[in-house]
């Protein structure tokens, strides 16, 4: 009788569980397909069966406003730091080690930051496209990888290395979130005679994006060198570095670069690089500076100074949060004798789950020039950049 109780005990248990176990799947299906629901299946395609094909891109707006010692105005504006854009990248695995691959990459700016002012304050920025990347690749772990086509050439970007997770609105490219601005004197502007903040600042970051081959080497001990060639001549090199010292609780991105643009008759050498240091704790520091040679007789070397201090912390579970001030000092880059200061505040909020960051940031321009007064021009912004 005993034995006879506890089999028909066992057996009420298995059943039991078995019932739980059909109720959690049921769950976990209904879960799953709420899931599904809410995030549909991905549908872009290749034309060609072995070309994996994948769409990106962002759209970035902001308010802009400014005050430029005689006006202000408020301004609804396509930041310039990293302007609204869309690409494809198509790659293939040609072997476990070689694959082959194409770009396209191109942007639309309305009301760029970069191009809108106190006389052009509205309708900026065609109903088309402009060229930023349209390449090809090959890549080799063991060789490294070979761009052909119009993209960044091997010194692009290396003046502007950043962990402060508050580029989006400051970084060494300061003259990207009010550049279009001119600096005002007691006269009205006047194109041409009033210098845009544009035109005074400048983080000299190699020779940007062009038409040009590039070759990367595999990277080796957290260090990558590259160089390209441009068409119609110029040639650049560049020395890159990233790395995690876990015991130190930092991480370290470096970069320097030589250009040498005389053949397309933009300078005769420049060198610029830049340092970034991120701790566990969140503190970060950043570092750039450049000097270019000029072929103009008479001009002073253009060259600036860069620093950010900033502090990423985990205030909401959306994502971090990211804070930063900066101070930037350029010399003789429109003309001798000129020397523009710049500093600003920012700060930025993510939400990583959307590819969403809200941010805003303030930034104070001036401009010292021999024999003319100009003043001071405070510029303010708020807005979102969204990625697809």
């Amino acid at each position: 009788m005993r034995t006879e109780t506890r089999t028909n005990w066992s057996r009420s248990k298995s059943k039991a569980l078995e019932s739980l176990k059909h109720r959690v799947d049921a769950l976990s299906a209904k879960s799953t397909a709420t899931t599904a629901a809410k995030a549909p299946a991905k549908t872009v395609t290749s034309g060609q069966e072995r070309i994996f094909l994948s769409l990106s891109g962002q759209i970035n707006r902001g308010i802009l406003y400014y005050d430029d010692g005689d006006t202000s105005d408020v301004l609804h504006v396509d930041n310039d730091n990293s302007s609204t854009r869309v690409r494809m990248v198509g790659k293939g695995q040609v072997t476990d080690d070689v694959a082959i691959g194409a770009q396209i990459e191109v942007q639309m700016e309305s009301n760029s930051t970069a191009a809108i002012n106190q006389m052009t304050d509205n309708g900026l920025g065609g109903a088309s496209f402009t060229e930023r990347k349209l390449e090809v690749f090959f890549d080799s772990k063991r060789l490294g990888r070979l761009w052909v086509g119009q993209g960044d050439t091997a010194s692009n970007g290396t003046s502007e290395v950043d962990l402060s997770g508050t580029s989006v609105i400051g970084y060494s490219g300061i003259a990207d979130m009010a550049g279009g601005l001119f600096f005002q004197a007691n006269a009205p502007i006047v194109a041409g005679v009033n210098p845009r903040i544009n035109q005074v600042f400048s983080n000299l970051d190699g020779l940007s994006r062009d038409d040009r081959i590039r070759y990367d080497t595999p990277k080796f001990a957290g260090l990558t060198a590259s160089t390209s060639h441009i068409s119609g001549g110029g040639w650049d090199a560049a020395l890159r570095y990233a790395a995690d010292y876990e015991k130190l609780g930092i991480k370290t991105a470096a970069a320097i670069a030589y250009a040498d643009g005389s053949d397309i008759n933009r300078f005769d050498g420049q060198v610029s690089g830049s340092l970034s240091l991120l701790h566990r704790s969140g503190l970060n520091g950043t570092f750039a500076a450049g000097t270019r040679s000029l072929e103009v007789a008479g001009r002073a070397d253009a060259n600036f100074h860069y620093g950010k201090i900033g502090y990423l912390a985990d205030l909401l579970a959306s994502g971090k949060t990211a804070f930063s001030i900066d101070y930037m000092q350029a010399e003789d880059v429109a003309a001798t004798g000129d020397e523009a200061t710049s500093y600003g505040m920012f700060a930025v909020q993510n939400l990583s789950e959307f590819g969403t960051q809200f941010y805003a940031g303030v930034r104070n321009h001036d401009l010292d020039r021999p024999g003319t007064a100009f003043d001071e021009v405070q510029a303010a912004i708020v807005g979102t950049r969204v990625k697809f």
